[in-house]
């Protein structure tokens, strides 16, 4: 047992340095650290000692976790957190747990101020995180944003061209001139070259003839705004949130 209660006043010694780090892992590493050492030699121990000699260890646990929370400074300034908003919030949700596992190792009167603490300087950090200095709280506003509402498919018929009429013209008169004679015959040809006219235009307007698609936007102010496509992958759909820009749609 004297051998048990050297070893044990050696490990105080080392325990009570400790705690003069300023860093919470690093001293929460070397606290973890000496009670496994302090295991270790309560190994070396007969089994009838063993028993005794890690309640010891335990006590003196506890005890470099308890002054370690009584020297610290709870108006200690926050730490500087680097990164993006979720970057630093994940590094402050780290540092709040690497806090309530030091909770959990002091007595049960202590516990429930350091926990108090460690929620509090989570909440402070949080706070500091999100208030980035000349960025309003308020989103910007979008000029001319708005949701896609309607698509509609329209056919434009085409236009004939001289061509069609000529060429109806003139198989429309050859048609005519196979009817009657004298002035009844003449008359057939001008009807039938009028018509062939006509017909052909219609032809070749039909063959030129088109399909567009209107894409319509119910803008943030109440306003609709129809754009139209001439062509079927224009790449917008009902429901996408759009920016109107010169007269043209763009995602956002």
């Amino acid at each position: 047992m004297k051998i048990l209660k050297f070893a044990l006043a050696i490990s105080a010694v080392l325990w009570s340095c400790t705690v003069l780090g300023s860093d919470l892992q690093a001293q929460k590493t070397q606290i973890e650290s000496s009670y496994k050492s302090d295991l270790a030699v309560c190994m070396e121990f007969a089994k009838n000692e063993q028993a005794g000699c890690k309640k010891e260890a335990q006590v003196q646990r506890q005890s470099a976790y308890q002054k370690l929370w009584s020297q610290h400074n709870s108006n200690e300034p926050l730490p500087v957190y680097q990164g993006d908003l979720a970057s630093q919030k994940k590094q402050i949700e780290a540092d709040y747990q690497l806090m309530l596992s030091v909770c959990t190792q002091l007595d049960k009167a202590t516990q429930s101020a350091c926990k108090t603490e460690a929620t509090n300087r989570k909440k402070a950090s949080l706070k500091v995180a999100m208030d980035v200095p000349g960025k309003s709280s308020k989103p910007e506003a979008c000029n001319h944003c708005g949701v896609v509402t309607q698509i509609v498919e329209v056919d434009k018929p085409g236009e004939g061209s001289w061509i069609g009429k000529v060429g109806g013209a003139a198989v429309g008169a050859g048609l005519g001139s196979l009817v009657g004679k004298g002035t009844g015959r003449t008359v057939a040809i001008v009807a039938g070259a009028l018509g062939g006219a006509y017909a052909g235009n219609k032809v070749e307007g039909k063959m030129n003839e088109k399909k567009f698609y209107e894409v319509t936007v119910k803008l943030d102010d109440g306003a609709k705004q129809t754009i139209t496509y001439d062509n079927a992958a224009h790449g917008y759909k009902v429901g996408d949130k759009v920016r109107l820009e010169n007269q043209q749609l763009v995602k956002r």
